[in-house]
């Protein structure tokens, strides 16, 4: 009972420090797993949505990721399902996280005490928390419910409002942040537009990144913004993290999510909101990460190519060595690029792609291999059906006259 009462004084310290000094921060250590050092995300929202964060998630080896659907316009039967089998039920539970991550997501089926236990694991356990704009996230809009009113509004840098902008650019105001510094700007302008976002403002002690005008210009908003509160950070987007327009579209490539750094950009928030500083070289940090894309495109490419041949009963062996060697080399690459030596890692990559080379030259072979025999055998089998079909109708055409004409049958039928 003396501890139960012990942590509740140290949540109602925490909550005065945030009221009598907004924007308090607190000491700040690196959240990520002990056993792996991976930054382990929960991701709610739509994960499964082509357009989103999550996508690039799965493809960073950083970071170890659990996708819950929670977005604000998906069937509340997907919802419902989704927390039920994913979120954590317990207070301990989200300390296992390093990273929450709300994509436009609705609070409304959560469990009463969910929200409680989020804003404790920020300010007791470091969790990082970041939160993107939509529908369903700060002030709400089109009947969904609004963030301000939940506990999480006392760890959020801004405070939620109704009010939401369409059609909106974001302009950068803070080259110097250090999480702004880990993202190559090249382009950000060819890709400057974004649909709605809801209007919010700024807690004193937070710092503000960007700001956001509709296209037409006319007003500016808090953009981009973090603040490290209790033990945990939470960093705000009252955009969405897709950069779409209204309605869904993307206006010929050029939104936010088509971006060339846009992979970096949500990388590298989820490394900052653990509490992590991204290295100090960002194109080097997005040639590694574009090499593990490329590594899985042409993995999944040889794997393609041994499924079809292996249906012929062709040998695959020697490209199963292969991609054993292309798997461990793979592990070396990823436990390189968690440790952020980057350069070790795209060693191994490059080595990896020669592997994949060799494999796809042996698919390719053991394919044609198997192709040349299908189609000798398909030769054969039309050779032969041809020349029984020929012998047949030589029979029955040509042949006809050694068979004399009768003009009646056994059963009394008569010409």
């Amino acid at each position: 009972m003396s501890s139960i009462s012990g942590k509740k004084r140290s949540i109602a310290t925490l909550l005065a420090l945030l009221i009598l000094f907004p924007g308090i921060a607190l000491a700040r250590e690196v959240k990520r797993d002990p056993d792996t050092g991976r930054i382990r995300v929960l991701y709610i929202g739509a994960p499964f949505n082509t357009y989103c964060a999550y996508t690039v998630y799965q493809n960073d080896p950083l970071l170890l990721n659990t996708p819950v659907s929670g977005m604000a316009w998906l069937e509340p039967t997907v919802i419902k399902r989704a927390l039920r089998l994913y979120m954590p039920r317990t207070r301990r539970e989200y300390s296992d996280y390093d990273v929450v991550g709300f994509d436009d997501a609705t609070y409304e089926h959560f469990s009463p005490n969910t929200l409680i236990w989020m804003r404790d694991s920020l300010l007791e356990d470091g969790v990082g928390f970041f939160m993107g704009g939509g529908s369903g996230s700060f002030g709400g809009w089109a009947n969904y419910l609004d963030w301000g009113r939940t506990p999480l509004q006392d760890v959020m840098p801004v405070e939620c409002t109704p009010d939401r902008v369409e059609f909106s650019v974001n302009r950068v105001i803070r080259f110097d942040d250090d999480f702004i510094r880990s993202v190559p700007w090249d382009e950000f302008e060819n890709h400057n537009i974004f649909g709605m976002y809801n209007v919010v403002e700024l807690k004193q002690g937070a710092v503000q990144l960007s700001e956001l005008s509709p296209v037409g210009g006319g007003r500016t908003d808090p953009g981009w913004s973090w603040w490290d509160v209790g033990e945990g950070r939470f960093f705000a987007s009252p955009t969405g993290f897709r950069g779409t327009l209204a309605g869904g579209t993307t206006s010929a490539g050029v939104s936010f999510i088509h971006w060339r750094y846009y992979p970096d950009f949500v990388s590298n928030m989820a490394y900052f909101t653990a509490g992590f500083t991204p290295p100090s070289d960002p194109q080097l940090l997005h040639t590694t990460r574009q090499k593990f894309r490329e590594v899985d495109y042409h993995r999944q490419m040889v794997i393609g190519t041994m499924e079809f041949v292996s249906r012929f009963g062709a040998s695959m062996s020697k490209i199963d060595e292969k991609l054993a060697e292309v798997e461990k080399s793979l592990a070396r690459a990823k436990l390189s690029f968690i440790g952020l030596e980057l350069e070790e890692s795209m060693d191994e990559l490059e080595h990896i792609l020669s592997l994949l080379s060799e494999a796809d030259a042996l698919a390719v072979k053991a394919k044609e291999t198997a192709l040349y025999w299908l189609y000798v055998v398909e030769w054969l089998v039309v050779t032969a059906t041809l020349l029984a079909c020929g012998s047949i109708l030589w029979s029955l055409m040509v042949r006809r006259r050694l068979y004399s004409q009768v003009h009646s049958t056994r059963i009394g039928f008569s010409e």
